[in-house]
Order: C-alpha cells, then sequence, then structure tokens
C-alpha cells in the first residue's frame, strides 16, 4: 500500500473511532437520565480502506418495553383507585370518629331513654340532639364525597389535556423520525424522546403501542381507537353529564369512559364509580330511614296532643323532591313534639308508639308492638322502592337492619376492595420494578462496561494518529532526499 494509501486508511480509521469515543462520552454523560436508551457503536473493517463505523445501534428491547408500558398503566391506576378508596375509608371510619355508626345506635338508644319516663324533657331533648347529630354526619359524609368528586372530575378533566399534549408531540415526533431516518445519532435521540412519551402518556391512560418498520408508532386506546395515527393525532374531549359525571369522548363523538380502565386517567374514572355508588347507598339508607321513621312517629301523639307530623323532612333550602343524605333535616325542634304516645288520653305516660319507633332498629317489617301490622303498606313499600337509586337496598334493610346495612353496605365492602386494590398494586409494582430493573440492565449505562470501551476506543485512537504521525515523517524524509 503506498504512503498515501496508509494516511487515508489511518485518517478513515482517526474519524471512526473519534465518532465512537463521541458515541460512548454520550453514554456516560447519560448515565443518570431517566429513559436513555446506551449506543453501541459498530465497525466494520473494509478491504484496503481501513476500520469504518457502519452503525450505531440503540439498545432496545421492544418486548420488555411493551410489558412495561402494560404494567405502567396498570399500577397508575392502581395508584389513583386506591388513594381514591382510601379516602372514602376515612370518611366512614368510625374509630376516628368520622363515620355514624355510634350516631346511629346513639339516636335508638335515646328513645329507650324517654321510654323509661315518656314526659322527661331532658331525654327528650337529648334525643333530638342525638338526632341532629345524626342527620349532620349523614350530611357531612354526603357532602365530602361529593366534593371529592368534583375534585376528582377536575384531575380528569386536566388527565384529557396532557394526553392530548402528549399524543399531539408524538404525532410532529413521528414526522420527525420519518424525515431523519439518515441521521443514526440524532435519530436515536428522536426514539428515546419518543419512548419517554410513550411511558408518559401510559401514566394516564391505558394504549396499544404499534412499532412500525421505520421506527414511529401509532397509539390506540385498548379498545382500537386511533390517538396517533402516523403524523396525524386525535383528541380526546371532555364534558360532564347531567349528574356532573365526566365523559370522555374520542373526537369529540365516540364515548368512551368506560373503556378506560387503567392510568391515572382509568383510575380516577373507577374512584368516581366507587364514589357515586357510595353516594347512591347513603341516599337509599336515608331515604329508607326517614320513611319508615316518619310513617311510625305520624301515627303517635305528642306530649302537647300534637300528631300526624314528620320527623324529617327536606331541607327547606334545597329542591328536592325526597328525602335522601344531601338534604334530610329535623322537622320538629319542640321536644314536646316527639310522638311516644299511642293513645292520646295518657300523654305523659304512654310509650307504645315510642316502643314501635325504637323497634325499627331491629326490625323495620312489622309495628313492634303489634306483629301483625307492616310498618308499611304494599303500595307505599312499591313507591319507596322506586324512588331508591338501588330497589334491593330496601330490601336489605327490610331482611337486616339498619346497621347491618351500614356496616355491610357501607363499609365492609368498601373496605374489602381497598384491601384487594392495594395488595394488586403491590404485586404490579414488584412486576414493573423488576420488568424496570431489567431492562436498565439491558439498555441502561454501565459506567465500568463505557470506562473500558473508552479506552479500548482512546488506544486505537491514539493508534491511528501514530501511523499518520509516522507515515507523515517517512513522506518528509523521502520528499527531502529528492532535494
Amino acid at each position: 500500500m503506498s504512503l498515501l494509501g496508509i494516511l487515508s486508511t489511518a485518517g478513515q480509521s482517526l474519524l471512526t473511532f473519534q465518532r465512537g469515543i463521541n458515541s460512548t462520552n454520550k453514554n456516560i454523560s447519560n448515565v443518570t437520565t431517566e429513559g436513555y436508551n446506551r449506543e453501541v457503536p459498530v465497525f466494520q473493517d473494509f478491504p484496503r480502506s481501513g476500520v469504518f463505523m457502519n452503525k450505531i445501534i440503540r439498545v432496545f428491547d421492544r418486548s420488555l418495553f411493551n410489558r412495561s408500558i402494560e404494567l405502567n398503566q396498570q399500577l397508575n391506576s392502581d395508584n389513583s383507585f386506591s388513594e381514591i378508596l382510601s379516602n372514602i375509608e376515612t370518611m366512614f371510619n368510625d374509630t376516628l370518629g368520622s363515620g355514624f355508626s355510634s350516631d346511629l345506635n346513639n339516636f335508638f338508644n335515646s328513645i329507650n331513654d324517654m321510654l323509661i319516663k315518656p314526659d322527661d324533657i331532658a331525654a327528650r331533648s337529648q334525643f333530638l340532639a342525638n338526632a341532629q347529630t345524626l342527620v349532620g354526619k349523614i350530611r357531612s359524609i354526603n357532602d365530602s364525597l361529593d366534593n371529592q368528586k368534583q375534585d376528582i372530575t377536575l384531575k380528569v378533566r386536566d388527565q384529557v389535556k396532557q394526553i392530548n399534549q402528549i399524543t399531539d408531540q408524538l404525532a410532529k415526533l413521528n414526522q420527525t423520525i420519518k424525515t431523519k431516518t439518515l441521521d443514526i445519532e440524532a435519530n436515536n435521540e428522536y426514539l428515546n424522546e419518543r419512548d419517554r412519551l410513550i411511558k408518559q402518556l401510559s401514566d394516564l391512560i391505558d394504549t396499544k403501542v404499534v412499532f412500525n418498520e421505520d421506527n414511529t408508532v401509532n397509539v390506540f386506546t385498548a379498545k382500537g381507537y386511533g390517538l396517533v395515527v402516523g403524523i396525524q393525532s386525535t383528541p380526546l374531549s371532555f364534558e360532564t353529564d347531567t349528574n356532573g359525571n365526566p365523559v370522555v369522548k374520542w373526537n369529540g363523538v365516540a364515548d368512551i369512559t368506560t373503556e378506560i380502565q387503567n392510568g391515572q386517567l382509568g383510575g380516577n374514572l373507577k374512584g368516581i364509580k366507587s364514589i357515586n355508588d357510595q353516594l347512591n347507598k347513603l341516599s337509599d339508607f336515608t331515604t329508607v330511614f326517614a320513611t319508615v321513621f316518619n310513617k311510625v312517629h305520624k301515627k303517635g301523639y305528642g306530649l302537647d296532643g300534637s300528631t300526624n307530623l314528620d320527623f324529617f323532612t327536606i331541607d327547606p333550602s334545597k329542591s328536592s323532591t325526597k328525602i335522601d343524605a344531601s338534604n334530610i333535616y329535623l322537622n320538629i325542634t319542640d321536644p314536646k313534639k316527639v310522638a311516644l304516645a299511642q293513645n292520646s288520653t295518657y300523654l305523659n305516660s304512654d310509650n307504645t308508639n315510642g316502643k314501635d319507633l325504637l323497634g325499627l332498629k331491629n326490625n323495620i317489617r312489622v309495628l313492634y308492638t303489634n306483629p301483625s301490622q307492616p310498618v308499611l303498606t304494599p303500595a307505599e313499600e312499591a313507591a319507596l322502592q322506586s324512588s331508591l337509586n338501588d330497589p334491593t337496598n330496601y330490601t336489605y334493610i327490610k331482611d337486616h337492619t339498619f346497621a347491618e346495612f351500614y356496616n355491610s353496605k357501607l363499609v365492609a365492602n368498601l373496605s374489602s376492595t381497598s384491601s384487594y386494590i392495594k395488595q394488586q398494586k403491590q404485586n404490579n409494582k414488584y412486576l414493573y420494578d423488576a420488568i424496570t430493573e431489567k431492562m436498565k440492565n439491558i439498555a441502561g449505562v454501565n459506567m465500568d462496561e463505557e470506562l473500558i470501551n473508552l479506552s479500548k476506543l482512546q488506544r486505537s485512537y491514539q493508534a491511528s494518529a501514530r501511523i499518520i504521525t509516522v507515515t507523515d515523517e517517512l513522506m518528509q524524509t523521502i520528499l527531502n532526499l529528492g532535494k
């Protein structure tokens, strides 16, 4: 090979190893960068032309990446849903005093206190105070649930905006990747950014990602609605229905609210569903409780001879047509009007109606003092059930008690779901952490390896530089011989 050929080969090698050093330095500088995939320079030997950098491979395992995205969606859903369930549990935590189990018990116990001496104004006043406490607690929990629902609805709105921003960026990035296919180093950076955006999107919503041959991606919802197809993105829209529930639509047309199960958005939507379930149960409980208590109370007589009075009513400031957890209100403030007597002749001593009121604690089917007489007529039962969110709630209370409905339907079911989601969250986190660690081992930067590679490349660079120096000296010697 001629000296000029040697010089050309060494110069080519010098530039090649410099690119390799730059690639290795890039890896080292991004050792702590989240979502960075290390690059591996691939060298190729060309006959009579020296070494050439054929390409720079971006280390990437698609199957692990897809699995991590799937687990990340589930984990974010579990985190959001679990947080909401924990907040609801706090509202019904009787140990902390936020539930109303003890208030319900005190309410009925104070009826028993009045039965001992029906004309005791102090006992009657305490009963009204306990009734007011119970009503206040029910309405407070209802308001807390409603406020939480509104806060989460605002989160859903913001998350829909974030999803649209990310899908728009992905569509633009697809366009950039298409036009940068020949610029390997720049393209690898775009691919890292692509994967970061997909990861951010999986934080928010469950998606399916399709990788195309040109390294662009198509992103669909779990049910197949296209969010990003090529260089086009399709936005989601947010609105609320008549009950204040969030509605998410694809392209402003298709309602996909119930199809979104994972990501923070899916977790929040499931949380709102659980809040609605608690609100409905609480309202049905209140409606049944007020209806049967009013029915029995109206047939009795107060100390002052008053009769046919509802004990509970609708808050005058509300425009509702039925008593529920949002509007229940005491209709009686005068202790003398509490109807304990059944016989108007013995108002000071008769407590028969009071016994029927107390009997509702354990049985709303029939009157305590007259088991042959039902509390509600069949027509009244039918009307009550038709007014409930779930007619079976009345059936459950009828077959059990108010306390059992509270403990089972409002507390135990919620606690069971919360425990299940917490356990599921732990399992998914374990799997996600394991997948993430495996991805880091494969695609992450190992400082020891990179320093070794850097040392090899620097030596190769120095060797190429030395060849150029020696060749230059030989050429200078030959030129001097000719003078």
